[in-house]
């Protein structure tokens, strides 16, 4: 009688689950993601969806004996203290939220500190680690990005380092690789990994905590923000690449949140507190409620030809 029972409710969520995604599918409007920006706290993660987020960006930082991954933003400074709540812990609250049919469309990893472990030496603390947690994300049907950002680059970078390579030829069909710049560097990073990424789990982002710096008007030649990430809404149309992704816009940003969703033509935004708030955590304020509210508000004006990225999307093909 138990075993029937569980059958007939894993069958149920099957068939919700594929109707869901065959529903996201048929809809061939530009899927957005408004993404939560700091999302480091398990209030965070409440916060972010009752604000109307349909995606979080959480940082992640590695420490060794014992080895974890916590949800905080400055690694460097924390040194041997253990700052921020467990990443299992937000992965309990996402977990939690998606069972109760709030499904998250996206969670972007940043990452702070790729090879601080060795995969093979103290796999916890490793991107191999952190990725064997994040099945529990994809298993519950959240697509995961994994974001790379070069913060130290010399002879150990980020970008084509260790953790960079633990993750090549490995990613899921919910899983998916970002990294910052240019157009033409973050190919030439994929293109480095050759068929270890192929083209349909490579993102590109681009973007400031001051959104102002260095954005341009969308049509410059090369280098500024807008420019180059609607170069790379391009290279995505060709299928070179998964996505286009933006960072960070906060309440007082409408001018640039149109600029990225039309001319630059980018699948979602980070936003929340960024430089002129003062960057830190997302919370329940109505500053970050309307950062997310900007991006809502413009794909409800350009509801013809966009919308909402919904569960049943998939970013990553």
């Amino acid at each position: 009688m138990l075993l029937a029972l569980v059958a007939a409710l894993c069958a149920i969520f099957s068939t919700t689950a594929a109707g869901t995604a065959s529903a996201a599918a048929a809809d061939q409007r530009h899927a957005i993601y408004a993404i939560a920006h700091r999302v480091n706290t398990l209030s965070g993660v409440d916060d972010a969806l009752k604000h109307g987020a349909n995606s979080i960006e959480i940082d992640v930082c590695a420490w060794w004996n014992p080895n974890e991954w916590r949800a905080y933003h400055d690694c460097s400074s924390a040194g041997d203290n253990r700052l921020g709540p467990s990443f299992d812990s937000m992965i309990d609250r996402i977990v939690s939220h998606a069972e109760a049919g709030r499904r998250l469309a996206l969670v972007w990893l940043d990452i702070k500190d790729p090879n601080y472990c060795g995969e093979k030496e103290n796999r916890g603390c490793s991107v191999a680690g952190l990725r064997d947690k994040a099945q529990r994300l994809t298993a519950a049907g959240v697509p995961v990005l994994y974001g790379f950002y070069e913060y130290h680059g010399g002879s150990n970078p980020d970008v084509g380092g260790r953790g960079w390579k633990s993750l090549e030829g490995r990613l899921g069909s919910l899983e998916g690789i970002t990294t910052t710049g240019t157009r033409d560097r973050a190919l030439a990073a994929f293109n480095r990994s050759g068929s270890g990424f192929p083209a349909g789990r490579r993102v590109m982002d681009y973007g400031d905590s001051d959104i102002t710096k260095g954005f341009g008007n969308c049509t410059e030649a090369t280098y500024y923000t807008c420019a180059e990430l609607k170069k790379g809404a391009a290279d995505r149309d060709a299928g070179r690449l998964a996505a286009t992704l933006s960072w960070t816009t906060t309440y007082n940003d409408p001018w640039y949140v149109d600029k990225l969703l039309g001319e630059g033509r980018v699948d979602g935004i980070i936003a929340g507190y960024g430089a002129f708030t003062g960057v830190r955590e997302y919370d329940d304020s109505w500053q970050c409620a309307n950062s997310i509210g900007l991006i809502r508000d413009w794909v409800s004006r350009h509801s013809g030809t966009h919308r909402m990225a919904a569960p049943g999307d998939r970013l990553f093909g």
